[in-house]
């Protein structure tokens, strides 16, 4: 919430991430500036000084989704003064100089001046080459072969820590959300100088701190010259680039609304409460590096004051009401959950706000928001079922042709699980006789989570609503409306699923809800669905599959094309 007077010619691009986090004290405080290796093992690479911290650092930079980060290392100290400018001389040499001052500029114990040369000597130092991002954890590259000791139950040689960084007032940057991580396996390469090591549990937006006590040594005997790796992991390897998240605590509050640390769980420095008064508002200033569909997600708790149940707030982007917003009971106040509703965000800065408005339940507590560009994912676009599988295992094996898949060989399912999301399908219903009726005709479902079905069927013209009709929530809603097309016509569904909510004891505490947009007609709007529909997997915290029902039934069978989800993550 930084404004320049007159109005800065940066203030409406989008923030981005750095491509280096520098901790307090442990590898930087007042950093020089940087300089690029032009030869020798770390050539590519960057190195820096630093006034008080002293010595100097290098950097490894790689690009991931079109980005780039990486990991620092220490690379030498035991100059003579701290430094504050380096320059790489015509020879390769690196030259430091420093001029200390008063208080913290400088490096304590040394002088407040110096000018030196360091010059490589063509040693082989034992040290890490490189910290590259992989699937699952990291390679670590050295710049000699590890010793047979060293790589003896070389998982246990490391120790991993993550955490993040939010805008505080407090000098340094204090560590936010910081937690030990387990090396669960460490490969060593042929040549003995790659190790690749998996680390469940990596989150993006983080910085990783990577340690190897010694002894470390590499075949020769030297020991590791410098033990410890920062790597700045803002996105990894083919999941795009991580959501961009807002603490509630330093967003704009009016209205009532209060920073508070009373209960557990909450990231960052505190949480807001005062959502008992009605006008209390939380404004977040959030960017969008292009315009178009984002999944704001919400992180709050919704405890059983004043009543037990779900709670409900306004939201608002860019000052325009949206929608009221429902939230799901959390239990109790120290326990935390996530919402997310996709809104249409401008290019640059907007604000998303969530207010208790007239009408409102309120009393709920607000801890974070995160925003990141909705990803469509292609189940089904013609060609192949790639994504499918058949309900019993194995491969899919419905006939494709014209662009379209035929229900023909039992139930197949998604590979990959979903929660909430947004699924568009398309089908169609061959023209059945007149002696073919009722649940005959064309009958097949598309299951949400394997647990939910929405009823496919030819029901066009039929004047007489039910729950097992085409559009029916099956076995326990009725649609609204019948917006069936004749046979041989394609058919939409746009299904919104909002998958049921449990608490940490496995105690649902939220139904399942359902929206379905029928050829343009909304026929469901937020049902709330109180249990699975038949032939389902029982009702579960975890992710689910999308299946698509092959219900067997006699003559020509319906088809499907153009199916894709959008996760509500």
């Amino acid at each position: 919430n930084h404004y320049m007077n007159p109005d800065g010619p940066f203030d409406t691009r989008p923030v981005t991430q750095p491509v280096l986090w520098l901790p307090q004290n442990e590898i930087a405080n007042s950093p020089s500036n940087p300089v690029r290796l032009t030869q020798g093992p770390f050539a590519g690479q960057l190195v820096f000084g630093d006034v008080t911290y002293g010595g100097l650092q290098r950097a490894y930079l790689e690009k991931i989704n079109g980005e780039y980060q990486g990991a620092v290392f220490r690379h030498t100290q035991g100059l003579e003064a701290g430094v504050s400018r380096i320059s790489l001389g015509p020879d390769g040499a690196i030259y430091t100089g420093g001029i200390g001052a008063g208080g913290n500029w400088g490096q304590a114990g040394k002088l407040n001046y110096g000018l030196q040369k360091l010059t490589p000597n063509g040693g082989n130092a034992f040290d890490i080459l490189a910290m590259r991002s992989v699937q699952g954890g990291f390679e670590v590259e050295y710049t000699q072969p590890l010793s047979a000791a060293t790589a003896q139950d070389l998982a246990t040689k490391y120790r991993a820590t993550q955490w993040r960084y939010v805008p505080t007032a407090d000098y340094g940057g204090p560590k936010v959300d910081e937690e030990r991580l387990t090396v669960a396996s460490a490969t060593l390469s042929t040549d003995r100088r790659k190790v690749t090591l998996s680390i469940p549990g990596l989150r993006t937006g983080r910085v990783v701190h990577l340690h190897s006590p010694r002894p470390f040594t590499a075949e020769n005997g030297q020991a590791l010259w410098s033990t410890e790796a920062w790597y700045t992991l803002n996105s990894t390897v083919g999941t795009g680039s991580a959501a961009t998240e807002y603490e509630a605590e330093v967003a704009g509050l009016s209205g009532g609304a209060a920073v508070n640390t009373d209960h557990t769980g909450y990231s960052g420095t505190g949480f807001v409460d005062g959502y008992w008064n009605q006008g209390a508002a939380t404004t977040f200033s959030v960017d969008a590096a292009a315009a178009g569909q984002h999944n704001v997600g919400l992180r709050y708790s919704n405890g059983p004051n004043p009543v037990a149940g779900a709670k409900t707030l306004s939201l608002y982007v860019d000052g325009a009401k949206v929608r009221q917003v429902r939230l799901p009971s959390t239990g109790n106040w120290d326990t935390w959950s996530s919402w997310t509703e996709v809104v249409a965000l401008n290019a640059g800065r907007n604000t998303v706000a969530y207010r208790f408005d007239a009408g409102d339940g309120g009393n709920v507590n607000l801890d974070k928001l995160s925003v990141v560009p909705v990803t469509r994912i292609p189940l089904f676009d013609g060609t192949n079922l790639d994504a499918w599988e058949a309900r019993s295992g194995g491969a899919a094996t419905w006939p494709v042709s014209g662009g379209s898949m035929e229900t023909l060989g039992g139930d197949i399912r998604t590979r990959q699980q979903f929660g909430d999301v947004k699924l568009h399908v398309e089908w169609f219903e061959p023209q059945y006789p007149p002696e073919v009726t009722g649940q005959a005709r064309g009958n097949s479902g598309i299951f949400l989570q394997e647990r939910y079905e929405i009823q496919v069927l030819d029901s066009f013209g039929d004047t007489t609503l039910a729950a097992d009709e085409a559009g029916a929530i099956y076995s326990k809603k009725a649609p609204d409306s019948n917006a069936a097309t004749a046979p041989r016509t394609w058919q939409t569904y746009d299904i919104t699923f909002r998958a049921a909510r449990f608490d940490s004891a496995g105690a649902k505490v939220d139904d399942a809800r359902v929206t379905v947009v029928w050829n343009g007609v909304v026929v469901h709007n937020n049902v709330a669905v109180n249990g699975g529909t038949g032939d389902n997997i029982p009702e579960g915290p975890t992710p689910g599959a999308i299946r698509l029902q092959d219900h067997g039934d006699a003559g020509e069978n319906p088809r499907f094309r153009n199916i894709w989800v959008e996760p509500l993550t």
